[in-house]
């Protein structure tokens, strides 16, 4: 009895520290009462020291029960010993044999989509039922599958992620569905695609001619025969040498004949040296044929840049005839109305003034449609304004509306984790403890109340 008196006072002095503003003494643990009790633990489980700022905002459920499973199995691989490879239990061999390790190797996958939506075409959906393999036959190595799955995980989330910030930010002003938005922005990207290219290839094709043939030198006089036969020898010397500067390149030439020359077998010194000097004369040959090319490289764009100035001197002259006929037209026409000016005069006069009158009563129908169209215009003003206004508030209000689904969303799926890590924590607690020991308990200690009480009044009298 002492012994209790003691600890209860202690508790009392404990509580008081704390600052309970309470009675509080040794007889509130020994002789308690309900109220007292839940008055003191409602105190004490406010001291109760709270969980940090960091460990509040991380998110409950699968994930923090897996951190702390993939903890628990670090300290228990750790605990271990470590022990020489002849030695190793079969748990050993799983935690400490490095056989099993393998790098974070990223496989492509192919997977199958939703096959409810309508806009899949029916081969697609047969070739996922009937010839779609698994993902885990996809693979080379069976290793690559959980980082292959998650990196396809990860890259689906973030997908979808930025689709719903997008339609957020820029899908929901634009006042269109998702699919017509979808369908803009493909259509957009195609169009730059397209002009990207359109400009590439118009680069391409400033800066660079045609690429020259690389056949061997006699396929490539076999060609030149063939083609000299096909234009029956007709044209000029200058578009016979267009034709063979688009057709070939002097330094190609060169460097088949070289090519051919090192590909022939082997003969005596007189035919290489006889070889030798009929190449040399081909490539002087050739050397002359390209000073001419360039030659009537440079007369052709002098001839186009002269043909460019004759052309614009022509639109002008044509311009400078079209208005000198105009007005020889205007004056033959005056000079046939002079011999009878006076009455050519007096009927000019009456259209004059008729086209004044006609002019004047346009001006007051004018003016009539023209007050209409104004009151028009200013209540179609007024009526777009005030859709634009409703507009704007049912934006406003759908804004709002989807943030509060959001955070129902947000607050469903964080008390749905809390929910799985309350029931996972109570499952791993000890189900061994029966009702029975805590009712014995109790009875014990209503008991101990009783002689305390019968103690008490004995002391009394």
């Amino acid at each position: 009895m002492s012994a209790r008196f003691r600890i209860g006072t202690s508790l009392a002095q404990a509580c008081q520290d704390l600052g309970y503003t309470g009675e509080v003494g040794y007889q509130t643990f020994l002789y308690s009462s309900e109220p007292d009790i839940r008055a003191l633990l409602i105190f004490l489980a406010e001291k109760l020291p709270r969980h940090s700022h960091e460990d509040a905002h991380q998110p409950a459920g699968k994930s923090a029960v897996l951190q702390r499973e993939i903890a628990t199995k670090i300290k228990q691989q750790l605990a271990l010993p470590w022990l020489p490879p002849s030695c190793r239990t079969a748990a050993a061999k799983r935690s400490q044999s490095l056989c099993r390790l393998h790098r974070f190797h990223v496989q492509p996958l192919s997977l199958a989509g939703d096959s409810s939506s309508k806009s899949i075409s029916p081969e697609r959906k047969e070739y996922w039922e009937k010839y779609l393999p698994f993902v885990s036959m996809q693979l080379p190595h069976a290793y690559s599958l959980a980082a292959s799955l998650l990196e396809r995980n990860t890259s689906d989330l973030s997908a979808v992620q930025e689709w719903e910030a997008e339609w957020k930010s820029q899908g929901l002003a634009s006042r269109l569905s998702p699919e017509e938005y979808r369908s803009r922005k493909r259509q957009r990207l195609q169009k730059r695609i397209q002009d990207q290219l359109r400009q590439c290839r118009q680069h391409h094709a400033e800066n660079h001619l045609p690429g020259p043939s690389t056949q061997d030198l006699v396929d490539m006089l076999k060609t030149f025969t063939v083609e000299e036969g096909t234009d029956n020898n007709k044209g000029s010397r200058f578009t016979h040498a267009q034709k063979f500067t688009h057709r070939q390149d002097p330094q190609v030439l060169t460097e088949q004949m070289q090519r051919v020359a090192e590909n022939l077998p082997k003969k005596d010194t007189q035919d290489a040296q006889a070889e030798q000097e009929e190449l040399s004369s081909l490539q002087q040959q050739i050397e002359h044929i390209e000073q001419d090319i360039q030659a009537l490289a440079e007369s052709t764009k002098l001839l186009h840049l002269t043909i460019n100035k004759v052309e614009e001197e022509a639109d002008k002259l044509q311009k400078q005839c079209d208005e000198k006929a105009n007005a020889v037209k205007v004056k033959k026409r005056a000079v046939e109305l002079l011999p009878d000016a006076e009455n050519n005069l007096a009927k000019l006069q009456v259209m004059v003034d008729g086209s004044k009158q006609r002019m004047a009563s346009l001006v007051g129908q004018w003016e009539t449609h023209r007050v209409r169209l104004a009151d028009e215009y200013s209540e179609m003003k007024r009526l777009q304004q005030e859709k634009e206004v409703e507009s704007s508030r049912w934006m406003k209000d759908v804004r709002d509306l989807y943030d509060k689904i959001r955070a129902a969303a947000d607050e469903a799926k964080r008390k749905e984790d809390l929910y799985k890590q309350l029931v996972s924590e109570y499952e791993s607690l000890p189900k061994d403890v029966s009702r029975a020991a805590y009712t014995q308990r109790i009875l014990e200690i209503v008991s101990n109340i009783k002689k305390q009480k019968e103690d008490i009044t004995k002391v009394k009298k």
